[in-house]
């Protein structure tokens, strides 16, 4: 029960407070360079919806893995972004208006992806010709409710309260920031078991493909000529998924837990990556410094 009422009610509270806060430091201007500038959508949708997929499928056939451990790599892959993605994105001083959007459109083609990728996976790897029914539907009427009225109230507030939204802006970084920690101690702590008996097996396979995937994701997206702002975007967009819903399909649709093994490692090794991605940026990039606008080809 204190589980359910965690992740069913608190998290998800967690998310949508700081999604206001992010709302907070967005204007509509925010939202118009990412329809002036379609590159960045572009090239986010492509990278998660296409070279992410390939990407889960290389590491799942490299690594010496079982094919319960196989299917639940590429069930990592076929997710899409969830909404702390967008948290993830404004801490580490992202265009948070493109993720915002990414978020939103790969949530409504997961409506097709996932289901397509997960029957796939299973045939290939486990030999299942039967498809899995998943909900979709419900999971992006979800993602919607905590993304747009909250990131809108935010957006009022600051049109509202302008110097309001100034002030509170370092104490949702700081919120933020101390969000993350407790959600890796907590993982940590709920999933220590299975985590310490099977990081030995997956563990490698999981850090690669989050490593892989957010490389190419910044590193693709600078080498197509995206500004720094949106590669950021791009990079935990693609790197960072909703490993929150695949923990659900795993345990309630496929009904396998060696499958939902993937899924609950790639936790504890996204959130550790967002918060040394985030710590970094930081670090070089003090909380006042401006973001500048993107050029006229993004």
């Amino acid at each position: 029960m204190e589980g359910g009422i965690v992740t069913g009610i608190i998290v998800p509270a967690c998310l949508a407070l700081m999604m206001v806060g992010l709302g907070m430091t967005l204007v509509p201007d925010d939202f118009k360079r990412v329809v002036l500038y379609p590159k960045a959508t572009g090239v986010g949708l492509v990278f998660q919806m296409i070279l992410l997929p390939l990407t889960g499928f290389l590491v799942a056939s490299i690594f010496p893995l079982t094919p319960e451990l196989a299917v639940g790599i590429m069930l990592i892959a076929a997710c899409p972004g969830g909404v702390a993605s967008n948290v993830i994105t404004h801490l580490a001083k992202g265009d948070t208006a493109l993720a915002v959007t990414l978020t939103i459109i790969s949530s409504s083609l997961s409506l097709v992806s996932i289901p397509l990728i997960v029957t796939l996976s299973l045939t290939h790897f486990m030999g299942v010709e039967s498809a899995v029914k998943l909900p979709i539907l419900e999971t992006i009427v979800k993602v919607f409710i905590l993304t747009v009225p909250t990131v809108v109230a935010g957006m009022l507030i600051k049109w509202k309260a302008p110097d309001f939204a100034k002030r509170s802006e370092r104490a949702v970084n700081i919120g933020g920031l101390l969000f993350l920690l407790v959600l890796i101690l907590g993982v940590g702590i709920k999933e220590k078991d299975l985590i310490i008996h099977e990081t030995i097996n997956v563990g490698p396979a999981t850090f690669s493909l989050c490593l892989l995937t957010t490389a190419i994701g910044y590193f693709g997206s600078r080498l197509l000529a995206v500004n720094r702002e949106q590669s950021v975007s791009v990079a935990i967009g693609t790197g960072f998924q909703n490993s929150a819903l695949a923990l659900v399909i795993a345990t309630s649709f496929i009904r396998n837990l060696q499958i939902a093994i993937p899924p609950a490692i790639y936790t504890m090794t996204m959130y550790l990556t967002a918060g040394a991605i985030i710590a970094f940026v930081n670090v070089r990039k003090p909380a006042g410094a401006s973001v500048p606008e993107p050029s006229p080809d993004n």
